[in-house]
């Protein structure tokens, strides 16, 4: 069996270890001259297995938690006897180097030895600390008929022998199904929902990819459309392939009046297998990989693209550009295309708008200088204001009540959602190339997503369960 191999083994090589890989007819895929180096190989380019020299300068917690993390293998290169700091990272994989003889690697045939403890993952920077032990799984309830009575909990056991009758996602990523023994608030109010804001990154497609995500995960059949024509990045951060880009298909097969439910399925690509989320539950059109490419995206064809995806799933997420001006439609050719055509053609078709601003006083500036130009562009359809990176180092005490305060007084918003800032989810998120509610299910970030979702009218329902005889009451 041929691996692809990284070497976290420094500048000096070892050719023997090198040596006894290509006969095994392994490949080498990179070379780290340092830890740091080998962390970011390793999100480059993320190879079967990684071999750590148990050397001071290598044998670090970060290596290994991210290897973990990306389910590469971890085996430590030692000579003679492990070091301390060798033995404390829990590497049950290990080669040994006796002088210049080459080593035996036959272990890298073999089935991979368990996992990393949760101590010796702990040692490594939080960024990488918290997904690489997975959480305790949701239970997803089990479905059962209305009109069926169950008056005690050992009936509600009865059925977990039953085949589930759909796809569910593994145990490490808390999987929230809509439950059936509460009422679906009916009908949607939200099917295509445009995420936009303005220049200045406050996290339109962060927030694009979350909320796609925490959709899906509630049940809901999702299409994530990047509709960028300045810079599409939705690809990259999920680690999907952008060579063919998927919307500007779609929107050529839209202008041939060719494009059906089943053409959008070709031209779209589902989250990756790690991810755990259906094929069908979550489908991806990728946006042009070079800015050159917008006139492919003209105002009617991108109209004609989001009308099908209505049809085609429960809910269409749009990642839109940052432009709103008009000024191009001055031009002396009125065939002419319009770069900001796509933006504004993806804002005027939706049913719900979410405008994107950061925490801080460029980000908020920048953001009420433009809100008036989004109302006018989206004439009376609701807009839902969202505040990233909301933290008290930037903004001092109750940086949640001066954000507030602020679009009050300058823009009459009262019902913005406001996302605690968390770098180390967002990190987690690039790191995994996984929208945040996979990649940090328990972060503050996922928390603010929630509550966008339910403020879009998309709240799971609460089934009414009994009070638990073991729960504490108080008395006296």
């Amino acid at each position: 069996m041929s691996l692809s191999v990284g070497l976290a083994i420094g500048a000096r090589p070892l050719e023997p270890l090198e040596l006894a890989l290509l006969r095994a007819g392994h490949r080498i895929e990179w070379r780290a001259h340092s830890a740091d180096e080998a962390i970011s190989l390793l999100a480059e380019r993320a190879p079967d297995a990684v071999l750590i020299l148990d050397d001071p300068a290598f044998t670090r917690a970060d290596i290994v938690g991210t290897a973990d993390l990306l389910r590469v293998r971890s085996v430590l290169v030692h000579r003679g006897a492990v070091s301390a700091q060798g033995a404390r990272l829990d590497v049950a994989d290990r080669i040994a180097l006796e002088n210049d003889a080459p080593p035996d690697v036959s272990l890298l045939d073999a089935t991979p030895a368990p996992a990393l403890s949760p101590d010796a993952v702990a040692l490594g920077t939080p960024a990488v600390a918290e997904p690489a032990s997975p959480p305790t799984p949701v239970p997803a309830p089990m479905t059962t008929p209305a009109t069926t009575p169950e008056p005690d909990p050992p009936a509600r056991r009865e059925p977990q022998s039953e085949p589930e009758p759909e796809p569910v996602a593994p145990t490490r990523i808390p999987y929230h199904p809509v439950e059936t023994e509460g009422e679906h608030p009916e009908p949607i109010p939200s099917r295509v929902i445009t995420v936009w804001g303005p220049t200045g990154a406050p996290g339109r497609t962060v927030t694009a990819t979350a909320l796609a995500a925490e959709l899906a995960l509630r049940g809901r059949r999702v299409a994530l459309v990047d509709a960028d024509t300045y810079g599409g990045t939705i690809a990259p951060a999920l680690g999907l392939l952008d060579e063919s880009p998927g919307f500007a298909a779609a929107c050529r097969l839209a202008g041939s009046r060719a494009l059906s439910a089943d053409e959008l399925t070709r031209v779209s690509q589902p989250l990756s297998a790690e991810s755990g989320v259906p094929a069908d539950r979550l489908r991806v059109l990728t946006g042009i990989g070079r800015p050159s490419r917008w006139p492919e995206l003209s105002s009617e064809r991108v109209t004609a693209t989001l009308e099908a995806c209505r049809e085609w799933c429960d809910v269409v997420v749009v990642d839109a550009g940052f432009n709103l001006e008009s000024d191009e439609e001055l031009s002396s050719d009125i065939f002419a295309p319009r770069r900001n055509a796509a933006t504004i053609a993806a804002l005027r078709a939706a049913d719900r708008v979410v405008a994107v601003g950061a925490a801080d006083p460029l980000g908020l500036a920048r953001f009420l200088r433009t809100y008036p130009d989004l109302v006018e562009a989206v004439d009376d359809i609701p807009v839902q204001v969202v505040i990233t990176r909301v933290r008290s180092s930037i903004l001092g005490l109750d940086p949640a009540g001066q954000v507030r305060h602020t679009l009050d007084r300058f823009a009459g918003i009262r019902d913005a959602v406001l996302v605690d800032d968390d770098p180390v989810a967002a990190d987690a998120a690039l790191l995994r190339a996984l929208p945040v509610p996979l990649a940090a299910p328990k972060s503050a970030l996922r928390t603010g997503v929630a509550r966008l979702a339910d403020a879009l009218g998309y709240a799971v329902p609460r089934s009414t369960g009994r009070r638990s005889p073991f729960a504490w009451r108080r008395t006296g």
